[in-house]
């Protein structure tokens, strides 16, 4: 394999590595690195993606690592993120059960999502999601939990938590589409993408102002959603089999 393919396929196991890093933050305790860990899992995601691009490095080796990557780092590491949060202080002792279910959920949907995006390919991929991605439904989760820390930390509203990883899980796994952050036609979307970007790139190694991360993932999934919602597909518009080696 050439040495180019080594930068994006080093960027995923880098991500990899910080998801299981999250998981046993979170089972020692140490909530708020776990959270953050995700969050730098997340621009390790981007990363690997655009180096894949730019060196003309894309392959399936790469494809299905990437999968392995966000599947501990967007869905194992989230859901050990919100257990050890509940069980650490035994918040939730009388319903240990129940909350592990819901995580035992959310891993599945992301698994599901993940396994999905590998072997369909929608009308309209190339712009569109179909399902929430699981990379954002990581970053809301951790973005989240960094600053229900700092605004509400005794507040009731901790116990909503579980209640929304279980509306992720259910968002990975639908049909609900999102466009993806991509060159628009429109100078002032760009630009607002670009300054974004840069202000993520240099806020989350640096971890700061988490709730500024939770405000740009919660306003991309709001206004994605309510902009394909008001730009219907066809409804005979099924996702296709992508073909497989032997095919």
């Amino acid at each position: 394999m050439p040495l180019k393919y080594l930068v994006p396929n080093a960027f995923t196991a880098m991500s990899m590595v910080i998801g299981l890093a999250s998981m046993v933050c979170s089972a020692a305790g140490d909530l708020s690195l776990a959270a953050w860990m995700i969050l730098w899992g997340v621009l390790l995601d981007k990363l690997d993606g655009g180096a894949a691009r730019l060196l003309n490095a894309s392959s399936s080796f790469g494809a299905e690592m990437d999968s392995f990557a966000d599947f501990v780092s967007f869905g194992m590491a989230p859901a050990a993120l919100v257990y050890f949060r509940f069980t650490g202080d035994g918040m939730f002792a009388d319903h240990d059960l129940l909350l592990g279910t819901v995580c035992a959920l959310y891993v599945v949907a992301a698994s599901a999502r993940l396994a999905r995006f590998n072997v369909t390919e929608p009308p309209g991929a190339k712009n569109m999601f179909f399902g929430i991605p699981s990379t954002l439904c990581g970053a809301l989760a951790a973005s989240g939990y960094l600053s229900a820390e700092i605004y509400l930390p005794a507040s009731p509203l901790w116990n909503a938590m579980p209640v929304a990883l279980f509306g992720m899980a259910i968002l990975m796994v639908s049909n609900v589409r999102l466009p993806k952050l991509q060159k628009r036609r429109n100078l002032a979307v760009n630009s607002l993408q670009i300054i974004n970007l840069m202000a993520v790139y240099i806020v989350t190694p640096m971890m700061l102002f988490p709730e500024y991360l939770f405000a740009l993932s919660l306003g991309y999934l709001l206004i994605g959603v309510c902009w394909t919602w008001s730009h219907p597909v066809n409804d005979d518009e099924a996702p296709l089999e992508k073909p497989t080696a032997a095919s």
